[in-house]
């Protein structure tokens, strides 16, 4: 910890929900991006692929227990990877603190300092730690243990999780060195020197009308694209579970959901091109709703 230059905070940022919108789009994105990454570098380093689809035996319990294992890796992860930030806390001389909660409909585990101020780069590792230290360990042992494929999700879970870290940490490096933070569960309180402007803060407080209908675009594709991602891991229980036949959403050219369910196992695929471009449609669809209330709104 640091001691105060400056009695109040210049600046205090805060979790709203367009942010938190953000902050689950960036999530989606490092999800594609690192299983991607991810998969092919195993098949690089063992000579085998890493198959992306579920696939487990036909009977029911089989993908109840796939599930349930699932559910324990996600948890798992989420839980060591607040207890590194709690860790890094202590290090820089914080008394972390750790709980649950719900924020614009988003449930969210935290680890957090209140009161406790720290320099920048010290704010900046304590951030980042998890993101760092979780992958090396997963990266280290998928190379030496190439039957733990589970810890590929572990360290998907762990890069896409830490979006609102990667966040702030990009924000903070773009800020000089002598601005002080103070962590608070629901974002940080900014401190400056009396010679900083904080003008040459980047941190924005007003969003004019153009972005703010590009806005309505993007948040409304992301929306989409989260809930597939979600259906993606509930689905294949839900499908084998009522023992739905195998079929094909869509045409052999533009093709939606492939399921599949017979002797061999189960499987359900999704087509990434296809999804946004629905999605992308649906975002200009909101933009129209918006533009039409809005004209209606001033006559």
């Amino acid at each position: 910890m640091t001691t105060l230059t400056s009695k109040e905070p210049t600046y205090i940022f805060r979790i709203t929900p367009e942010l938190a919108l953000r902050w689950t789009s960036l999530s989606i994105l490092l999800f594609f991006v690192t299983l991607a990454g991810v998969s092919r570098l195993y098949q690089v380093i063992h000579g085998q692929p890493w198959s992306f689809s579920w696939q487990t035996s036909s009977q029911s319990w089989a993908g109840v227990l796939t599930f349930l294992a699932f559910v324990v890796i996600f948890v798992g992860t989420l839980v060591i990877h607040e207890l590194i930030h709690g860790l890094a806390f202590r290090a820089f001389g914080g008394s972390p603190r750790y709980g649950i909660k719900v924020k614009y409909f988003f449930p969210y585990a935290y680890a957090t300092s209140p009161g406790d101020i720290f320099s920048r780069n010290a704010f900046v590792t304590i951030g980042l730690a998890p993101l760092v230290v979780i992958d090396l360990v997963c990266l280290v042992l998928l190379a030496v243990f190439p039957q733990a494929t589970w810890l590929v999700w572990v360290l998907v879970i762990n890069t896409s999780g830490a979006s609102g870290d990667i966040w702030m940490a990009t924000l903070l490096l773009r800020c000089p060195k002598s601005i002080q933070v103070e962590d608070r569960r629901a974002g940080m309180a900014i401190y400056t020197p009396p010679a900083l402007d904080p003008r040459s803060l980047p941190f924005k407080t007003s969003f004019d009308k153009t972005r703010s209908v590009l806005g309505v675009w993007g948040n409304t594709t992301l929306i989409v694209l989260m809930v597939f991602l979600v259906g993606s891991f509930l689905l294949p229980l839900i499908f084998n579970i009522l023992q739905v036949p195998s079929f094909v959403l869509g045409t052999d050219a533009f093709w939606l959901i492939r399921w599949q369910n017979d002797a061999t196992g189960f499987g359900l695929t999704f087509n990434l091109v296809s999804l946004l471009l629905i999605a992308a449609g649906i975002g200009i669809l909101g933009v129209l709703v918006q533009v039409f209330s809005r004209s209606k709104s001033t006559n």
